[in-house]
């Protein structure tokens, strides 16, 4: 199995500063794709997500490394559980540390695979992953949101939620509680009869402006991954803009 992964961030075309952050690693023969969305002011949002990311991925790298060649599913689930409570008391207690970084916190969404283990994944936020082939697109994280909780309850309809002014008050984050509480599930990335899959990892710029159905087209079309990824930043930058947009293409073949 070929892995290759791409990504970009952009910091849109109505904010004054880009705190979102991403980013690639090969740790212990296994591939870490994360993607952070800070939130809490100037200062905060990029610190948040900065911090996050950083400790995260050295924490997912301590875990693998202490598990030499046992790389398993477990390992991984292991690993991703421990880098987001790290990352979330690392984030809490910069916050708390400094007057001008009260209440920062950050989304967190991150995939390790590894073709002979697998892959698994962790979400904190409304950052996005999807599983993409070319007869679909599926979203892979549940957002952890204000509109989503409605739409779980039958209050909002999906497509209310895409336009509610509320629609960025998200329910979970690092760095705001003392605990954290993310998803950690298990990613298929096996191949399909053609030979061809996609994860793609995003922040909320991309997902909030491009719909599923044009990211799909983007990323089955033809073209290298660096080709797609700028690709899906233009239009989010063409739909306006209005929030800083992060794209993460892992492509299976």
């Amino acid at each position: 199995m070929s892995i290759k992964c791409c990504g970009t961030t952009h910091i849109g075309s109505k904010r004054v500063e880009n705190q979102d952050c991403f980013g690639i690693y090969t740790i212990a023969g296994a591939t870490l794709c994360v993607v952070c969305d800070g939130m809490g002011g100037h200062a905060g949002g990029a610190t948040a997500s900065g911090t996050a990311r950083d400790v995260f991925v050295a924490a997912v790298r301590e875990s693998l490394e202490d598990a030499g060649a046992q790389l398993t599913v477990p390992t991984f689930r292991h690993a991703l559980e421990r880098g987001a409570s790290l990352a979330n008391s690392a984030v809490r207690t910069a916050a708390d540390n400094a007057e001008a970084l009260a209440g920062m916190g950050t989304t967190l969404v991150a995939l390790l695979l590894c073709e002979n283990v697998g892959g698994c994944f962790v979400n904190v936020g409304d950052s996005r992953m999807y599983d993409i082939t070319s007869a679909s697109i599926t979203q892979l994280t549940h957002d952890h949101s204000y509109v989503q909780h409605l739409v779980d309850m039958g209050q909002m309809s999906e497509a209310e939620a895409r336009v509610s002014p509320v629609r960025n008050v998200i329910t979970r984050a690092v760095g705001i509680d003392d605990t954290v509480r993310p998803d950690l599930r298990s990613v298929d990335i096996s191949l399909p009869p053609d030979g061809k899959r996609w994860i793609l990892l995003c922040s909320d710029g991309l997902s909030g402006s491009v719909s599923d159905e044009i990211i799909h087209t983007v990323v089955c079309d033809g073209g290298t991954p660096e080709e797609k990824v700028n690709g899906l930043v233009g239009l989010a930058n063409a739909a306006g803009g209005p929030d800083n947009i992060t794209v993460l293409l892992v492509q299976l073949s």
